[in-house]
């Protein structure tokens, strides 16, 4: 697992567990609270499966540079061996027309290959720089994402304790609304105690 999804996790349950706090009021804010875990909980279920497709795309690339290792170590050999064929024939034996045709089909051959791995190793790295930019740019969104949540619980609290104020403060003129504070305050703690 990389560092940036491990810390995008970390972000994830440290929200989660913010949401499951005992300061939560009313069943809007509950609600509100549970559509926010089951949003971050198909967030990590998405990163997981990003995960997934990159360890299984660094597999097969790890499979394809190894067939491609194992090719150019061929491709060396054969170079090899016709550099000491070339070495070891005598330069007054006459080639033949076949012969001549055979090398220059070996060496067309040969210049295909290399070719051939050339362009495999750029697809890798093509490959290897998008698979990058992808979880990079899925990094970002759930930063983003989280940063946003945060963003609204900090106004969802804001807005909590500003209604407490105005409640207090309505207290202070109306021994009704005192009252209902004073309820209010009792009903809390009771589900606080319940909860713990």
């Amino acid at each position: 697992m990389s560092e940036k999804s491990a810390a995008a996790r970390e972000s994830i349950k440290a929200i989660v567990s913010a949401t499951r706090a005992p300061f939560v009021y009313g069943g809007a804010a509950a609600a509100q609270a549970a559509e926010l875990e089951r949003s971050l909980r198909q967030l990590e279920l998405t990163l997981a499966e990003r995960e997934r497709v990159i360890a299984d795309t660094e597999t097969r690339l790890a499979d394809r540079e190894r067939d491609l290792a194992e090719m150019e170590a061929l491709l060396v050999a054969r170079e090899k061996l016709l550099a000491a064929a070339r070495k070891t024939a005598p330069s007054e034996t006459m080639v033949s027309t076949e012969e001549k045709a055979a090398l220059e089909h070996l060496r067309a051959e040969l210049e295909r290959q290399e070719q051939s791995l050339k362009e495999a190793k750029q697809a890798v790295r093509d490959r290897e720089a998008f698979l990058d930019e992808s979880e990079t740019k899925l990094f970002e969104k759930v930063q983003s994402q989280q940063e946003k949540e945060i963003e609204l619980e900090q106004k969802q609290e804001d807005l909590r304790a500003m209604e407490r104020r105005l409640k207090e403060r309505e207290a202070s003129l109306d021994p009704q609304a005192a009252e209902a504070l004073k309820a209010a305050d009792e009903a809390a703690k009771k589900r606080d105690e319940f909860n713990e």
